[in-house]
């Protein structure tokens, strides 16, 4: 029989973590002094590596970046992280997908740590036959090499919210379904091969997946 896997980004596909990502880096820039980086982009700190955040989308120098990594992770810990739970709808299309039997993994930039609290926080730890998340020693990372290590099946999709997950996917050489009740902007969503409004519709997806 072939084995099936269903890879699953987490921030803004499995658990909406907005809240505390974008209260714990609006910390983190003003312990940096950074005082005119708009709300309205606050989101793009959800999916990229945080030194990639702090260096490509912010605009900071090298040392300033990983200071403000620093200053996230710890404000993080303590505060931020508990400001998130799963997606309306998300242990039912969890428990759906394991009824039927694929293989459930994830793929995250988020420190493996973190994740790994959240799920048995929630008790979801037991859907996922592997979890790959960064460390805290990570500073950069392509999100391709998570998928690769993550694609444990014959067959595999990809979850996710962002562009990172959508290059991601292809670089690792398998087909998106965009989480379109995430995070990501719509223009970047049209590059997955799917589409997805709410974790119910992420269910109907994966069947027409693995059907075709």
């Amino acid at each position: 029989m072939t084995k099936r896997c269903v890879i699953f980004d987490f921030d803004g596909t499995l658990f909406d973590t907005g809240e505390g990502i974008r209260d714990t880096a609006r910390y983190a820039l003003d312990k940096l002094g950074v005082k005119d980086f708009p709300d309205e982009k606050m989101n793009l700190f959800i999916g990229p590596s945080l030194f990639y955040a702090f260096n490509e989308i912010v605009g900071l120098d090298e040392e300033r970046s990983k200071l403000g990594v620093e200053l996230y992770r710890e404000r993080y810990k303590s505060v931020g992280i508990d400001k998130s739970c799963p997606y309306g709808g998300m242990k039912e299309l969890l428990d759906k997908l394991k009824a039927d039997g694929y293989v459930l993994t994830i793929a995250s930039s988020k420190p493996l740590e973190m994740v790994r609290y959240l799920l048995r926080k929630h008790d979801l730890s037991g859907y996922f036959d592997k979890v790959c998340a960064a460390d805290f020693t990570t500073v950069s990372c392509d999100k391709a090499d998570f998928i690769t290590a993550a694609s444990l099946g014959d067959s595999n999709v990809m979850v996710g919210d962002t562009r990172f997950d959508i290059e991601g996917g292809h670089k690792a050489g398998v087909k998106v379904i965009a989480a379109a009740y995430g995070f990501g902007a719509s223009e970047t969503l049209s590059e997955a091969e799917y589409k997805a409004d709410s974790p119910a519709e992420v269910y109907l997806k994966i069947k027409e997946v693995f059907t075709i």
